[in-house]
């Protein structure tokens, strides 16, 4: 990626945000698909139940609870029909809506919502728009008729004897069991609404729980392959970069940064889009409610809008440089946790606590600054859904008290508006997911893209084989031509080194610390590749053989084995499915059985972290099994028996015998005892070959070998080897 500041894990921000981030970030989604779309359904009919809610609330309140009727002069009106323009066509769609009880038309005040105030006023003022609000109903049981009988004179009835209509004021003072009886039907209707508002609210429960359980499904899988992913990455770097890179980084990466991804997929891209239907669902009802309040509400959005705008760079950069002191601290507390003997030691603990005092300072600065831009964002966001709310409810008092709104729509658009903002708010609450997703998908994907692995001809980034598939069985011929190499450019460690390692012999090299020994096993092995030159395998570059087969042809056993958390019998199989009787033949053979088998569960005997439950013996000793049971053509011992006492290297010598027959070697030591039956020494000075030969062909040439043994045994040992 473009743009990234390296050097220190604290400066690896990348500064300009691009839609590549977004685009790779949903590219995870592909294969989840299905899950996806079964996610968006229950996320819309989760959110048309709940925006479907306060209409059946207002239908409920204006059509049952709260209903009533205007009643106007049948004669005005008809009169007015009879004319033309515009008052004729709303007075003729008050005759077919209306109705005709008497002398009067009764109409639903929705059927003159449209009417201008003023002219409302002036119907009033002319006596065909009654003063009184009434309440028309059907005469349809016989207990109705006996209320009219009872109050002679408060209703009015049209000549057909099927509609009755009587004041709001009139139906006040009516007994209860009177009123009960003549809103029956409303009763009935409030009843249904009443269920269709509790299946609704049963639906919104159930596709809610639809939506965020799938949701969560996608973001634990889409999260558990780019860990895999990632992983993956990192293990077919090279060591310059493992390196070169903080361990306490990578795993911040590959745990801290994806944990952000899941919450991204899990809260966030779902509640994005059902936020965003939600809002768009809110405007499109209360423009059908009414298009006046709907004008009013909008003018809270623009200065939303601006505070959203404002606010998204600065917490954006929050986050990023939060993302960063973590991953800071992180690699902080991994190197010093794992080098804590070293700092006890040497009473390194008050400098070290300083150290990382400093860094959370700069954790906590950046978590406050974060906070802070919060701390503000959110009130301001609270301080205009109340002004909206306000602003409705100023607004719409006088269209009620004119009779343009009633009280259904009312509390529906209340309501409606607070839903409007809900997705605001959570909006900002789910801000600082969304960007702390982005700076740590930033970070994720600039290690993806950062490549510095050993080339195979595989290709980069494909899968594996198999290390379980029939063995390959190598000749086992090692040469080196002319092969330079360095570390660091312009310090050279090898310089035009050339040998070979005839198939089935055995060959040591010694020579100074800093002499290349270590990197001759580094090469063969490709964890590093030659500046120049080549290395060979059965005269093929070893460049040209797959990295999977190289490594199961040539294996290494190093000084300080490394174990891994899990029993003995996985330590030893490292993942290739080997049987139980070739683990435990390995064993034998290598000599770690009978330790093994004294230990509480012998072969599942669980390994702890770092294998502190077990000597330094007896891991080297785990780590020849190993070898035995993996059978590779090639082995190069690492000064594998320097850290190990008298007895134990007993053991491994009976053990070595079995491991180096009909296997080429390759033994790296400084202990020249352990190198004297070796078919042929190579002495290394300087990155090049100095001297080569048998032990005792090189102890009689008294050249760097000899002055070496010397150094070490004394001139005594060297008399009496010579002398037999």
């Amino acid at each position: 990626m473009s743009g990234v500041e390296r050097g220190s894990d604290e400066g690896d921000i990348v500064r300009g945000y691009s839609p590549e981030v977004m685009k790779r970030l949903l590219g995870y989604l592909k294969p989840y698909t299905p899950a996806m779309i079964l996610t968006i359904i229950a996320l819309t009919l989760a959110t048309g139940s709940e925006l479907l809610s306060p209409i059946v609330m207002r239908r409920a309140l204006d059509d049952y609870v709260l209903r009533r009727e205007y009643s106007l002069d049948v004669s005005t009106v008809e009169e007015l029909a009879s004319g033309s323009g515009p008052a004729a066509e709303d007075a003729s769609a008050y005759l077919e809506e209306g109705i005709p009880i008497s002398d009067r038309l009764f109409v639903a005040p929705s059927v003159l919502s449209d009417m201008d105030l003023d002219a409302k006023d002036a119907a009033r003022e002319a006596g065909w728009l009654d003063e009184n609000d009434w309440f028309v109903y059907i005469l349809d049981d016989e207990e109705s008729l006996q209320v009219i009988e009872d109050n002679p004179g408060a209703f009015i009835i049209d000549g057909n004897g099927k509609y009755a209509a009587i004041t709001i004021e009139g139906r006040r003072e009516l007994a209860p069991e009177e009123r009960r009886t003549l809103r029956s039907a409303d009763i009935a209707g409030l009843g249904r609404r009443s269920v269709q508002y509790l299946v609704l609210l049963t639906a919104v429960l159930i596709f809610t729980f639809a939506q965020v359980y799938l949701a969560s499904w996608i973001g634990q899988k889409i999260m558990a392959d780019i860990r895999q992913g990632l992983l993956g990455h990192i293990m077919r770097q090279s060591l310059r970069y493992l390196g070169k890179t903080p361990v306490g980084s990578l795993v911040s990466r590959t745990a801290n940064d994806v944990e952000t991804i899941n919450e991204f997929f899990s809260n966030v891209t779902i509640s994005f889009l059902k936020d965003f239907a939600v809002m768009i669902g809110v405007l499109v009802v209360i423009f059908a409610l009414d298009t006046r309040l709907a004008l009013i509400s909008l003018t809270t959005v623009v200065p939303t809008l601006f505070l959203i705008v404002i606010f998204r760079n600065r917490m954006r950069e929050s986050f990023r440089r939060v993302r960063s002191r973590v991953s800071a601290v992180n690699a902080y507390l991994s190197e010093r946790i794992g080098g804590m003997g070293t700092l006890q030691l040497f009473d390194a603990e008050r400098r070290s606590a300083k150290e990382f005092r400093e860094k959370c300072d700069g954790l906590l600065k950046a978590e406050l600054l974060q906070m802070r831009i919060m701390a503000v964002f959110r009130p301001l966001i609270e301080l205009i859904a109340s002004a909206a709310v306000a602003l409705v409810i100023w607004y719409s008092t006088g269209l009620h008290d004119r009779g343009l709104v009633t009280l259904g729509v009312l509390i529906a658009f209340l309501n409606l508006i607070q839903k409007f903002f809900e997705p605001v708010k959570d909006i900002a609450e789910k801000f600082n997911i969304l960007q702390s997703a982005m700076a740590g998908s930033e970070r994720i994907f600039d290690m993806m893209d950062t490549v510095d692995r050993v080339p195979d001809i595989q290709g980069a980034g494909g899968e594996l084989s198999s290390p379980t598939g029939p063995k390959e069985h190598a000749v086992g011929r090692v040469r080196f031509e002319d092969v330079h190499f360095s570390y660091v450019s312009g310090e050279p460690v090898l310089r035009g080194l050339n040998f070979t390692i005839e198939p089935g012999t055995t060959v040591a090299v010694v020579g100074a610390t800093g002499a290349g020994k270590t990197t001759i096993a580094n090469l063969m092995t490709r964890l590093w590749d030659s500046d120049s030159g080549r290395v060979l395998l059965d005269e093929k570059d070893i460049r040209e053989i797959p990295l999977d087969r190289l490594r199961r042809t040539i294996q290494p056993v190093q000084q300080d084995v490394f174990l891994f958390a899990g029993t003995m019998r996985e330590n030893i199989d490292l993942g290739l499915g080997l049987d139980s009787e070739r683990i435990i033949e390995a064993a034998r053979i290598s000599r770690a059985d009978a330790f093994i088998r004294s230990l509480p569960k012998g072969y599942e005997t669980y390994v702890t972290e770092g294998a502190g439950n077990l000597s330094a013996g007896q891991r080297q000793l785990i780590a020849f099994a190993r070898i035995i049971a993996h059978d590779p053509s090639v082995i190069i011992l690492d000064e594998a028996t320097a850290n190990v006492d008298t007895e134990t290297e007993s053991l491994l010598q009976e053990g070595l015998e079995h491991l180096l027959t009909d296997r080429t070697a390759l033994i790296i030591a400084h202990r020249l005892s352990t190198i004297r039956r070796a078919d042929l020494i190579m002495v290394l000075g300087h990155g090049k070959l100095i001297e080569e030969g048998t032990h005792a062909e090189l102890l009689a040439r008294k050249g760097v070998y000899h002055n070496l043994y010397k150094l070490q045994f004394g001139q005594g040992e060297i008399e009496r080897e010579t002398a037999i």
